[in-house]
């Protein structure tokens, strides 16, 4: 039985209602990533400085739904900079995004308040299965 498309037009107007920041120092994989947001019915900001995103996030927290961080940056780890989105609200979803996922330590994932992982080449089915369970809980 396939979905009926009143029914997938529902979904897009209930996600569009819904903006990811997206922060990652590669401005092609954000734009990249952005679009996907997009194509999926989400509405998104690309920052490609973590400074830039905490400051954006702290002018108007209630704008964002969830953010998408990458751990590796020059100013900022992504579990770092999620520690201070937390500060600001206690309730975002972050999803943390990594291209070294043997780099990384789970337990300060964890302690940090990342609620998922992906590893890079971020694949859109993947990326849309997390963004629903984070959004979710």
């Amino acid at each position: 039985m396939r979905p009926s498309p009143y029914l997938n037009h529902i979904v897009s107007r209930v996600r569009a209602r819904q903006c990811i920041l997206v922060v990652d120092d590669d401005e092609m994989l954000g734009d990249m990533i952005g679009e996907m947001l997009g194509q999926m019915g989400y509405s998104g900001a690309v920052c490609t400085h973590p400074q830039d995103a905490l400051e954006l996030f702290t002018q108007t927290p209630e704008r964002f739904d969830a953010v998408i961080v990458d751990e590796l940056m020059p100013e900022l780890r992504g579990t770092q900079l999620t520690i201070q989105l937390l500060k600001v609200k206690d309730d975002i979803p972050v999803l943390l995004m990594t291209g070294h996922g043997e780099g990384i330590i789970m337990d300060e994932v964890r302690q940090s308040g990342v609620r998922a992982t992906l590893i890079k080449p971020v694949l859109r089915d993947r990326l849309e299965l997390a963004l629903t369970k984070i959004l979710k809980r």
